[in-house]
């Protein structure tokens, strides 16, 4: 597939800023990509916080008070006019986003505030109704949470997985968040998302402070702070940027809350402003929390599914139905094949009347789902937001077809094993 050099208008997933950002699809900086870790043809592995340093310096990055503040989404830009492409993350200082959907395939990116790309109009796009026929399907199965799930991750009579969550991390100065999942892996410690949510493509390297926090819920961490270790992705996506591949996997650290801190006559500790302190303390291995949705892949176009994510961003017409404090879902009962030669993608898998907007980018599709066990099968990821009908309301979500290539980048970051 030839490099593109096109431009994409992202809305980044990233909660804590609302600037929309521009980003070039270009090959990849030649030096990032010589310092990404050996991996197998057709993936590309690239190092994250490996060291203690580094993650200590993410830990330290991401405090109770930067979080909370992260909660809030304040809008810094107006919406694109309906049918043309808008970001669909946008960015505020100290605001969550998320992806907004709109007629045209919007990347759902990690960008500050939101977690959506820029949205592409029906003229532009291809549906077709066909069903690509699954070859050789197979599937991994997940693993159930050991923790009742709290109620706080009940929505709309749905049962919310405990693997969903959110994405936090740094592009440069501008802090950003998405939408994400744990997925079972060996070692209970690998997050899929969407490949825009973890590594820039224009200056061909990974983003910065990376943590994953599973079932957030309004500023809470009910099951911890997990650290990315290493990000695995298709090599077609880390050099072109290509939609078809916008899915990535990230390895993650043991986790850890922050509790407050008390001295030995039981009373809470504060620093010299007199505000309270905290302490880390260690939740273990993600999987083992918050359980690990399966892996299913060559399932073909038609499938019913679940989509979960955090929506934040606005519209096309700069209505905001979602904040991004809580994990939204939307059903379907059959997905079906689309494409658009504006955004080159080639074989999209179109969820039809999910309202999404910026902020859900990364967040899982999930076949076979059990509202009981609160897990099925992960065989999607938000990546594109859709205004179908042009009104001006995102109505559609896409996210790149999972084949075997999707499930090789899967095997390869399953069998790592990190802190």
């Amino acid at each position: 597939m030839p490099p593109r050099a096109r431009r994409f208008a992202l809305t980044l997933c990233g909660a804590l800023a609302a600037a929309s950002v521009i980003l070039s699809a270009g090959p990849a900086s030649t030096g990032a990509l010589a310092a990404a870790r050996s991996a197998p043809a057709g993936i590309t592995s690239v190092p994250l916080a490996q060291s203690d340093t580094d993650m200590q310096r993410v830990v330290e990055w991401w405090t109770p008070d930067r979080l909370k503040r992260a909660s809030s989404y304040a809008p810094q830009t107006s919406a694109a006019a309906p049918g043309t492409p808008a970001p669909s993350a946008s960015t505020a200082p100290s605001a969550s986003t998320a992806p907004s959907a709109s007629t045209a395939p919007s990347r759902a990116a990690g960008a500050k505030g939101a977690g959506a790309a820029s949205t592409v109009t029906t003229a532009a796009a291809k549906a077709d109704t066909t069903s690509k026929a699954p070859a050789a399907t197979t599937a991994v199965p997940g693993t159930v949470p050991l923790k009742a799930a709290p109620k706080t991750v009940n929505s709309r009579n749905v049962n919310l997985p405990l693997t969903v969550g959110k994405v936090f991390f740094r592009n440069g100065t501008t802090e950003y968040w998405c939408s994400a999942s744990s997925v079972h892996s060996k070692y209970g410690n690998v997050v899929a998302t969407a490949g825009h949510c973890a590594y820039d493509v224009k200056n061909g390297k990974p983003v910065d402070y990376w943590i994953f926090i599973p079932s957030y819920a309004d500023g809470q961490t009910p099951f911890g702070i997990y650290v990315g270790h290493t990000l695995y992705l298709n090599d077609t996506y880390a050099a072109t940027g290509d939609f078809d591949f916008d899915y990535a996997f990230v390895t993650v650290h043991r986790g850890y809350k922050w509790e407050p801190d008390y001295d030995a006559n039981g009373a809470p500790k504060k620093d010299a402003k007199g505000l309270p302190t905290y302490k880390r303390v260690d939740t273990g291995v993600m999987e083992t929390k918050v359980g690990g949705q399966g892996f299913a892949w060559n399932r073909g176009y038609t499938v019913a599914a679940y989509a979960f994510g955090y929506p934040a961003g606005p519209h096309p017409n700069g209505t905001r139905p979602f904040d991004g404090r809580t994990m939204q879902s939307c059903l379907t009962r059959a997905t079906r094949k689309i494409s658009t030669e504006k955004w080159e993608l080639n074989g999209g898998v179109l969820f039809r009347g999910c309202a999404f907007t910026a902020g859900a980018s990364g967040g899982p599709w999930v076949i076979k789902y059990s509202g009981t066990k609160r897990i099925g099968y992960l065989n999607g990821v938000n990546s594109l937001t859709w205004d179908l009908d042009g009104d001006g309301r995102s109505d559609g979500v896409s996210s790149p077809y999972f084949d075997k290539a999707t499930y090789l980048v899967y095997s390869y970051a399953s069998r790592q094993k990190t802190s």
